[in-house]
């Protein structure tokens, strides 16, 4: 979708300060509409499949260095590179509908 849009701020109409800012400021409110909608679709799992996409929320394990474990047990982080905790995720995946 947004591949169709014009892109009005490289066309030398702005000022490339003014453009980043301008940028920045569409990306904050763009976010703040993402967590609204993202909310939406966690609190009605009933309601995930739209007309072009649907939504699945996917749960995954994820292993990951615990750096005060480490300190706790040895002293320094740089003796041990893999002393791992499992800590689930929770990934929200927007995909074409088929």
């Amino acid at each position: 979708m947004t591949k169709d849009l014009s892109n009005r701020y490289l066309n030398g109409n702005m000022h490339t300060a003014d453009a980043l800012a301008s940028v920045r400021e569409e990306i904050a409110e763009l976010k703040k509409i993402e967590a609204e909608l993202r909310d939406e679709i966690l609190s009605q799992p009933d309601n995930r499949v739209g007309d072009m996409y649907k939504a699945e929320v996917v749960l995954s394990a994820q292993n990951r260095i615990c750096q005060d474990k480490i300190k706790e047990l040895i002293g320094d982080v740089d003796l041990v590179r893999k002393l791992v905790e499992v800590t689930v995720v929770r990934v929200n995946k927007i995909g074409a509908r088929r």
